[in-house]
């Protein structure tokens, strides 16, 4: 039990709270202590980013999501099959294709159809005899004005585009011209319609809205209402089409450890924001902070400011809201790591109210400012400390009650064990 605990809150191989040994370790073993300790009165990300600039030798973790929202995922020794199934979802792919790519696919799938089709109407006419006849006047043609593959490939072209027959046209003296004509239309139709609506698919869909929301680059632990809290900043950079029903998950992701003895390596645990009363649900009409309470059963809750860039974990924060003027879905993610939390930070604020108006102060987003005297000790061994005071003030209300003759001797509190019912009587 006592080897979960530890790896499930610390995973350091070793965890002193004296803050001096520690930086000592870190500078031993090469590295620099993070900015987590860098505590000037007023931080904002310009002089986060110099702080950050002098520890880069930190060994950072791995990033599941990027700052961006991306995955850093890359599949490996996947079976054949998943590209047969890849193919068959073609729509789905070509939606998920870069623009660079939709132009060539659609670039070759026109090539390649105008080719193919050439060399059919080619091949009829080459079979019938058309070129061996050109200049017979009595000879009935399966195509008008067919001289070489040139012609075919033009033919093809017209037909594909629907330009019209004009100077170059099939006759009705060949049935198999007729149908290859048939089979080319509604080729042409198909594809047609494909490529438009993948276009428009890709053109409407809501994950470019969710580039204009907005994450702080740092979360902070701060205190909130006489409690230590997880908080960050989000905001929506359009200020007519708002989201709709917008909604903040956080998960946690890091090594657990059951009481089997099993590891997870990666576990994902759910931060509560406020599901169960609905506050993980707000209206982003100007920027907000989402407040993460550590209580005992926060993830956080064993987490001092010390043991803080001893972790290995990632907090992944998702909002989810509806685009006002479409009508879609859309979503924006991005994760913190230990050394993006400053402890014992808090935002400033960016709204202010003049000439009966909100103004937003877009240039403070990132900004944040130390708090005096917070605590260095995790939420628990805050609880601990509370815990403890309450016990002694209680213990000594009840000496002073006892000594100043409120509370008998033969009260049920003062009451010695060996006192029993036939003593009394």
């Amino acid at each position: 039990m006592a080897t979960t605990e530890s790896l499930n809150t610390s995973y350091a191989s070793t965890c002193n709270c004296n803050h001096t040994t520690d930086t000592r370790v870190l500078v031993g073993n090469h590295r620099s202590p993070i900015p987590n300790h860098v505590t000037p009165n007023n931080i904002s990300i310009a002089n986060i980013s110099t702080s950050t600039g002098s520890s880069q030798m930190i060994k950072r973790r791995t990033r599941l999501i990027q700052k961006d929202g991306s995955c850093n995922i890359e599949y490996t020794n996947m079976s054949k099959s998943r590209w047969w199934k890849v193919i068959k979802d073609i729509f789905t792919s070509s939606v998920d294709m870069p623009w660079r790519y939709n132009i060539l696919m659609v670039c070759f799938g026109f090539l390649a159809s105008w080719i193919l089709f050439a060399f059919v109407y080619y091949g009829i006419a080459q079979a019938r005899g058309d070129f061996d006849h050109v200049n017979d006047a009595n000879w009935e043609p399966c195509f008008r004005n067919f001289i070489n593959f040139k012609s075919a490939l033009l033919y093809s072209i017209e037909a594909q585009t629907t330009i019209g027959f004009g100077f170059r046209s099939p006759t009705e003296h060949c049935g198999e011209v007729i149908f290859f004509l048939i089979i080319h239309t509604l080729w042409a139709n198909f594809i047609e319609a494909f490529i438009l609506g993948s276009f428009i698919a890709k053109v409407s869909r809501p994950k470019a809205r969710g580039k204009t929301l907005q994450f702080s680059h740092y979360a902070c632990m701060t205190k909130i209402d006489d409690n230590i809290c997880f908080t960050f900043r989000i905001g929506d950079l359009r200020q007519k089409s708002h989201i709709v029903e917008g909604h903040v998950r956080l998960q946690m992701v890091r090594h657990h450890m059951t009481k089997e003895g099993v590891l997870f390596p990666y576990k994902f645990l759910d931060l509560n924001i406020g599901h169960d009363i609905g506050v993980d649900r707000m209206l982003l009409v100007w920027p907000l902070q989402v407040i993460h309470v550590v209580d005992d059963k926060s993830p956080l809750y064993s987490i001092s400011r010390d043991h803080l860039r001893h972790m290995d974990f990632e907090i992944i924060a998702i909002l989810e809201g509806i685009v006002e003027a479409t009508g879609t879905t859309t979503q924006a993610r991005t994760s913190y790591l230990p050394d993006e939390i400053m402890w014992g930070f808090h935002f400033d604020n960016m709204v202010d109210v003049r000439d009966d108006c909100y103004f937003v102060d877009m240039k403070r987003f990132h900004c944040m400012r130390e708090m005096d005297d917070f605590s260095r000790c995790s939420a628990k061994e805050v609880d601990e400390m509370k815990e403890d005071e309450r016990v002694e003030e209680r213990n000594t209300v009840w000496t002073a009650r006892r000594n100043s003759g409120l509370i008998r001797r033969s009260s049920p509190i003062l009451r010695e064990p060996t006192d029993n019912v036939e003593s009394r009587i």
